[in-house]
């Protein structure tokens, strides 16, 4: 049983002046324990919009459509009342940017102690345990509980923001680019850290990055999306040897290769703004192969191989002549 299932999942702000902006339209996943599943896509494709729409940590602004359920249960039904018992027990996330995800006035193990204490897992003793248990878990030294953030490397800080995502003991970690502005053997150390933690733990987790080659080196699963939408999903390491979506295909061709055998290829223009009306393929403008129907339909997310989707209307031509 899978132990995440999001359905048509959709987000959007009511404008000032009237119309909408839409960040995420129909975004259906599912995770088994265990499962690393990465998202990815250019920067305002809606990734950190859904992973927060799943926390319930939205602004009041935002209106939320969809189903989000954790072991059957739909977290969302009920709103903020149904979501709090969730938050930090059942699915839980680390932030982008460690050093604005800590207190900077609170040491490192009152943070983690919060959640602890707040969800009622352990108090007092048991709760500076749980702390010790944790530091220790993600490989930062018992005694640094008593340090502040600023006394942490941003690798440590890192850690940190780990330590607190772990405290329930949740079943989903969602980590929005838990890598971004580290060193390379930092972030080879966390992606190490957190593979480590799915595979003894058996949690399943969402990693947000624009780092492809992460994605098919670490994840099982990845998707990708484009102007709110998820237009390819599939086995990691098929992204990239047998990508489905013309999108799919110049980000890897846009991804530099550390051996110089590939050149470097740019995708043209820049992702659609999402307070207009997109009539047909929202990626056809950008697109080096578009077709004809194109321009007045949209493509809808369809089986293109086994646990393989994309929404492309080449994938209903004959293989020969894609």
């Amino acid at each position: 049983m899978s132990v995440l299932e999001v359905s048509d999942l959709h987000v959007w702000f009511d404008l000032p002046h009237g119309g909408q902006v839409h960040p995420v339209d129909g975004v259906s996943f599912a995770l088994e324990p265990s499962e690393r599943f990465g998202l990815v896509g250019e920067s305002g494709c809606g990734k950190t919009t859904t992973i927060l729409a799943l926390m319930g940590l939205l602004p009041a602004t935002a209106s939320v459509s969809g189903q989000v359920r954790i072991d059957g249960t739909d977290i969302l039904a009920e709103g903020e009342d149904s979501v709090r018992g969730h938050r930090w027990r059942d699915i839980a996330m680390v932030f982008q940017g460690a050093m604005n995800a800590l207190n900077p006035v609170k040491t490192a193990g009152w943070q983690i102690a919060e959640p602890v204490a707040y969800h009622g897992v352990a108090r007092g003793k048991q709760a500076r345990e749980r702390v010790r248990e944790l530091l220790e878990l993600v490989g930062i030294p018992a005694e640094a509980a008593n340090r502040y953030p600023h006394e942490f490397s941003g690798g440590m800080r890192q850690r940190l923001s780990i330590a607190m995502a772990l405290a329930c003991e949740p079943k989903i970690l969602l980590a929005d680019e838990p890598t971004t502005a580290l060193d390379v053997l930092v972030q080879a150390q966390i992606l190490e850290l957190l593979t480590r933690l799915t595979e003894e733990l058996g949690m399943a987790l969402v990693l947000v990055t624009h780092d492809l080659p992460v994605v098919t080196r670490f994840c099982h699963r990845a998707a990708v999306m484009y102007a709110g939408k998820m237009v390819e999903d599939g086995p990691a390491d098929e992204l990239t040897s047998a990508s489905r979506h013309p999108y799919t295909r110049l980000l890897f061709a846009a991804t530099p290769d550390l051996y110089g055998r590939e050149p470097v290829v740019t995708i043209p223009g820049a992702p659609p703004r999402l307070d207009a009306e997109i009539t047909g393929c929202a990626f056809r403008p950008r697109c080096d192969v578009p077709m004809d129907r194109c321009g007045g339909e949209h493509p809808a997310l369809r089986t293109a191989g086994p646990g393989h989707r994309a929404a492309c209307f080449r994938n209903e031509e004959p293989v020969e002549s894609r």
